[in-house]
């Protein structure tokens, strides 16, 4: 007879929780004037708000979408270093198009059990589909990699399951999915073809570093007459929209705990310098090192034990 205590392993078995996708859900924060972006890269979100607009007349009307039956999804990635406002784009487009926005985060996709990761893809594709909301993918380098070719374990398959999934899911889709990444040369190429529009969005160039300064100030915030957006946008360039967002606030903090009264107490060039550089520093430091072997008189002189390796 089978066993039918609480020990069998058919009792103890629990069952495989489902995602719930409703906190990920939301209104968006902002809007398109939020965004400071290079002009081309703000060209390019125009378009695809374009696009959207006429949607009805380039698909229906027109008849591209009998000639295009597996292209109906705006489908967009936005790729570039990490603090330049993907994110921020993104919520700005759900914004424009008037439509509510699901962040999905891919710790939450992302499965220990073999074969649920492509269920949790599939079911954020039918939430979205079923709130008409913008479907948003961030770290979307995590499931977009390229597959794998010498498949050698369980995991190996799920990964390259989950790939797939996404592959067909994003064919079949009709609604509008945004992807967002720091390392878009991780990507399959057949996603990269799969998606329609490619908006690369750099670091913000000088005029736009000093915007960004600017918007990060409120009315009240007692600013000395010493700053300079400008200058600080000139002389601290490689940085991003994060890092000055973060200055801001850093140097705020060191202005707001000087041993003044606060009636006296301003926020002053160097504040915002001192916080900048700070910033930066540790930007720097958090870079892995690059070695590269320099070659003296045309050949790299290696220690004996190396060479008798080598040469081994």
């Amino acid at each position: 007879m089978p066993r039918t205590d609480n020990n069998s392993p058919q009792s103890s078995k629990l069952p495989e929780p489902t995602i719930d996708f409703t906190p990920y859900l939301r209104e968006p924060k902002y809007s398109l004037e939020d965004v400071i972006l290079p002009q081309k890269s703000k060209k390019q979100i125009e378009s695809t708000i374009v696009e959207l607009e006429y949607q009805d007349l380039i698909y229906k009307d027109w008849g591209m979408g009998e000639k295009h039956k597996l292209d109906k999804a705006l489908s967009i990635n936005l790729s570039g270093p990490p603090g330049t406002g993907k994110t921020l784009t993104a919520e700005a487009f759900a914004h424009s198009v008037k439509k509510k926005i699901l962040v999905v985060p891919y710790q939450q996709l992302e499965s220990k059990y073999v074969g649920e990761t492509p269920k949790n893809i599939a079911k954020a594709f039918e939430f979205a589909t079923s709130n008409d909301a913008v479907l948003f993918f961030d770290e979307a380098d995590s499931f977009l990699g390229k597959r794998l070719e010498n498949v050698s374990q369980s995991t190996d398959t799920a990964v390259n399951l989950t790939r797939s999934v996404m592959l067909l899911q994003l064919s079949a889709y009709e609604g509008i999915v945004i992807f967002a990444t720091n390392l878009i040369y991780n990507y399959d190429p057949a996603f990269i073809s799969r998606i329609r529009w490619k908006i690369q969005i750099d670091l913000p160039d000088e005029q736009a570093r000093a915007k960004i300064w600017q918007v990060q100030i409120p009315q009240k915030l007692p600013l000395d007459k010493s700053v300079d957006f400008a200058q600080l946008a000139s002389q601290f360039d490689g940085i991003s929209g994060r890092d000055i967002k973060n200055a801001v606030l850093k140097a705020v903090v060191s202005a707001a705990k000087e041993n003044k009264i606060t009636e006296q107490k301003q926020v002053t060039q160097s504040h915002f310098i001192e916080a900048i550089t700070e910033i930066i520093a540790a930007n720097q430091a958090s870079v892995k090192p690059e070695f590269k072997i320099t070659p003296v008189n045309g050949q790299v002189d290696l220690p004996s034990e190396r060479m008798n390796a080598i040469s081994n």
